[in-house]
């Protein structure tokens, strides 16, 4: 016989007389346009295709069951073995059959089968056949085929179902991609269950999950499966499917957690994704997915431009991708999840945020509806203005992200990188291009004409596009990562400011420890430089009268030294204050001692020398009050011989920066002598004060006071000699009686012997 093969849909076991479940194809996907003459033969009775009226009358010899089928225009009706044929009746088999359609009865009884065919539209990738219009109850739906079964086994292929399934040579899965041309076989599934989440944010508890069964056109059949979303997570498990191809659409409808708003949307949405479950254990309901699904039906079926459904479903997901402008995607859209760890999870997220905007109900599903419409014809969003529109909303609401983040971590174990693809979508939208770290701190302008935003300045910073600060339009720098540890300076009406960027987008006024030490140094003075053997580090030396001064503070440390164990510090326990300030030390360990003469007199122990070397480099030492003393009276005579006072002239000691501005009559400091003392501040430790003024915190003071160690003791055992400079006052001055403590950290400056 002449042999016409349809396509190879292996189907759900079909126990009717008539089979007109077998056969009914949707007007779309039926052969009911194929004149078959009773010289024809098919394989099985899933390629007669659709018996209409059109058919009527028609034989057709199906191989598999070695018998003639008879269509009278509704359905197909076994007429038995030809009486040429030496095949063996099919009615032999009717035992087994009936026990067969019977086991498939009640699996189709706990699946909630339904040949639902007029709840869906065309829009929802069902073409419904002119001549059926039918809704069949799911729950009686498994008690007639069970009766049919049961009555009519000999005329059922029965058992034979299930040799179709497994006579399948071929498995496809969607996840391999496919030449366009390539003809793929399908593949049924049977009895198969899987998991997976339904989201836009995450489906509440109760959402209703549909899936619904394809034919070789993906028209829906009618036959579907439903099931509940069973935690606020909207995580689900399927009840058992089967199937006739390894192709379904599933559908989600119900509430969702909105993730810009923080809360459960008030209206109801439903998103449907198409889904290949072969060999497949999860499969999800996404936004992207449910942008695809008109597509990969346009693709396949309407347009013909692919010949096989994997390779069409990767072209759809690939326009979806390119339309977002990201770069194209290395997982299916159902493997998808928003609490995921890869790159395409992070563009899920970000499509999902951008989309919903700040929409209401009503007009997301809008939005949702038209741009799945627009993606139909031609994979491409063509609608510009919808475009501008979700870009002007991201880049208004770029500085709420980390809110909407904050909020997603409270409901998913991980938030991924959904960021800057938000920042890349709209950057692209806006002809911007991308803020990428070449461009870090780069302003542009927007200019176009359909953005509410025209017309407005923005600079790249830390890989995103935003509005600059009141600080950064005045200043006229972006704070960027590229512009860390810019100084700007300031000129105003209230005096001079320096403005410090750390890179994070904010501009705050300079502290003593943003400067580089390089600034704090007298650029007309001429100084030495020492080097200490110990650690290899420099230090600017300078003659001031008859002595010289180290002038910067004393950084050293040696792990291995007893005394300097929890005795020594960097201001707010930054490493790299050091570098700027120097070292805090308690006098203990800046006289080199053993930490109890904290609390002991060293001058009774007879331990302290004179000149004490205490940590200074080999030939200079710890300055005892004399030395200082001689220092203050070279400034004051040298500022004008006045007597020593508030404003005797020794706070010329101090260096220009870092020191607090005061309004009054003290002199500003030009530091002419380079002794340019940095206003450091200090460690207090347990002396510090909470209610007080000053030294309110373990670290305090930084731009008010520089302090210094003597290597003199104080009044009290527990006390010694310390000098300082402070904001308040233009003298250098001493403290032997209080905030004197040892152990207290001071800074040091070492003479030359």
């Amino acid at each position: 016989m002449n042999k016409i093969k349809l396509s190879v849909l292996a189907a759900s076991v079909c126990t009717s007389l008539f089979l007109g479940a077998c056969g009914e194809d949707s007007s779309t996907g039926s052969n009911s346009g194929d004149k078959v003459t009773s010289e024809t033969s098919v394989e099985t009775i899933y390629d007669l295709g659709k018996c209409s009226s059109e058919r009527k009358g028609e034989i057709i010899f199906v191989e598999e069951n070695d018998s003639d089928y008879l269509c009278d225009g509704n359905n197909w009706k076994n007429l038995g073995t030809p009486e040429s044929s030496d095949s063996k009746d099919i009615s032999s088999n009717s035992k087994d059959d009936s026990s067969t359609s019977k086991d498939e009865s009640s699996d189709s009884k706990n699946d909630v089968s339904s040949t639902d065919k007029s709840s869906d539209s065309k829009d929802d990738l069902s073409s419904a056949s002119k001549d059926e219009n039918t809704s069949v109850d799911k729950s009686s739906d498994s008690k007639e085929v069970s009766s049919s079964s049961k009555d009519e086994a000999s005329e059922t292929p029965g058992s034979s179902s299930s040799s179709v399934v497994n006579s399948s040579s071929v498995v496809e899965s969607s996840s391999s991609v496919r030449g366009q041309n390539e003809v793929v076989a399908d593949v049924a599934v049977s009895k198969q269950t899987f998991t997976g989440v339904a989201q836009k944010g995450p489906f509440t508890a109760g959402s209703v999950v549909k899936l619904s069964e394809l034919d070789e056109v993906l028209d829906l059949t009618g036959t579907s499966f439903e099931w509940e979303v069973t935690t606020d997570q909207g995580e689900y498990t399927s009840s058992k499917v089967t199937l006739r191809s390894q192709y379904a659409l599933m559908q989600v409808s119900g509430f969702y957690y909105n993730e810009n708003t923080g809360k459960t949307s008030t209206g109801q949405l439903t998103l449907k994704s198409m889904v290949d479950l072969n060999e497949r254990k999860s499969a999800n309901v996404n936004i992207l997915g449910h942008l695809t699904h008109k597509r990969i039906v346009n693709l396949f079926a309407e347009s013909g431009k692919y010949k096989n459904v994997p390779a069409a479903k990767s072209a759809a997901e690939k326009e979806v991708m390119n339309s977002f402008h990201w770069t194209v995607n290395n997982h299916a859209f159902e493997d998808l999840n928003i609490f995921g760890s890869t790159e395409d999870d992070a563009k899920l997220l970000a499509a999902s945020i951008l989309l919903q905007g700040d929409l209401s109900d009503a007009d997301f599903s809008s939005r949702l509806a038209s741009l799945t419409t627009d993606f139909e014809d031609d994979g491409v969003w063509n609608d510009s203005a919808a475009r501008i529109a979700v870009a002007d909303w991201a880049m208004d609401t770029t500085r709420s992200f980390s809110k909407i983040r904050e909020k997603l971590l409270e409901v998913g174990p991980r938030v991924p990188n959904f960021e800057k693809y938000i920042y890349q979508f709209a950057g692209i939208v806006y002809d911007i291009g991308v803020c990428s770290e070449n461009r870090d701190g780069e302003k542009v302008k927007i200019k176009n004409p359909y953005s509410k935003n025209l017309g407005q300045e923005y600079v790249c910073a830390d890989g995103k596009w935003r509005k600059p600060t009141s600080t950064e339009k005045r200043l006229g720098f972006a704070c960027a990562v590229k512009n860390k540890g810019t100084i700007v300076h300031e000129g105003t009406t209230n005096g001079n400011l320096d403005w410090y960027c750390p890179g994070d987008g904010n501009w705050r006024l300079a502290r003593v420890y943003d400067y580089p030490k390089s600034n704090y140094f007298n650029p007309s003075k001429s100084y030495g430089t020492l080097k200490d053997s110990r650690d290899g580090k420099t230090y600017k030396t300078v003659k001031i009268g008859t002595q010289t001064w180290m002038a910067e503070n004393l950084n050293y440390y040696d792990k291995n030294n007893a005394n300097l164990q929890k005795s020594t510090w960097c201001y707010e326990d930054v490493e790299e204050n050091c570098e700027v300030g120097g070292r805090f030390y308690t006098w203990a360990a800046a006289m080199n001692l053993d930490p109890k003469y904290n609390s002991n007199s060293a001058s009774a122990a007879g331990v302290i020398k004179i000149p004490h070397q205490g940590l200074c480099p080999a030939g200079w030492h710890i300055p005892n009050t004399g030395e200082f003393s001689i220092l203050r009276e070279y400034v004051v005579m040298m500022e004008g011989g006045g007597k020593v006072d508030f404003n005797d002239g020794s706070g010329q000691l101090k260096s220009v920066l870092g020191w607090h501005d005061l309004k009054s009559p003290f002199i500003t400091p030009r530091d002419p002598y380079g002794f340019s003392a940095i206003p450091t501040g200090a460690y207090y430790g347990s002396h510090r004060d909470p209610d007080g003024q000053f030294s309110r915190y373990v670290f305090d003071d930084a731009s008010y006071y520089a302090n210094y160690w003597s290597a003199s003791e104080g009044k009290k055992a527990t006390g010694a000699v310390y000098w300082f400079l402070e904001y308040g006052s233009s003298t250098f001055d001493y403290h032997d009686a209080q905030y004197n403590d040892k152990d207290r950290g001071y800074s040091i400056r070492c003479i030359i012997d």
